[in-house]
């Protein structure tokens, strides 16, 4: 049987830009994010993630017109995780008040990016960064 486990992924936004950091063990340019605790709705995994590896703390805005939808959700993918199986990946947008990132062990190599052509990430990560960077709220 493959392990699944429901995990997150945010995008942190700024000034245009969002986030990306390099992934120590994986060695990939991925957005901040990690599997879900089991008491956690994905919102709220989502703003722990984005808190405990970088330091920021985020606004999700709503960006959904869908009655239910939590603020800052654009969009869900699955991804094989190696030994641990397969991710089933919430991904966030969150707006930051700055671009001062305080990594944790995760990671020690970030940037701030507005364009995706050569990320070097999956195909997924430049895909949903544009979403990110084109979610406006909803009134």
């Amino acid at each position: 049987m493959i392990r699944r486990a429901f995990s997150v992924a945010v995008y942190p936004r700024h000034e245009g830009r969002v986030l990306l950091i390099r992934h120590r063990r994986l060695g990939l340019w991925l957005p901040p994010g990690g599997e879900m605790l089991p008491d956690e709705t994905p919102l709220e995994a989502a703003a722990r993630e984005l808190r405990e590896e970088t330091g920021l703390v985020g606004r999700f805005p709503v960006v959904s017109d869908v009655d239910g939808t939590p603020p800052g959700f654009i969009g869900y993918e699955e991804h094989p995780a190696g030994s641990k199986g397969i991710h089933l990946n919430f991904v966030f947008v969150a707006d930051v008040d700055t671009d001062e990132v305080h990594p944790n062990d995760e990671f020690e190599e970030w940037r701030w990016v507005a364009h995706f052509d050569d990320v070097g990430g999956p195909p997924n990560v430049a895909q949903l960064g544009r979403i990110a960077l084109a979610a406006r709220p909803r009134g």
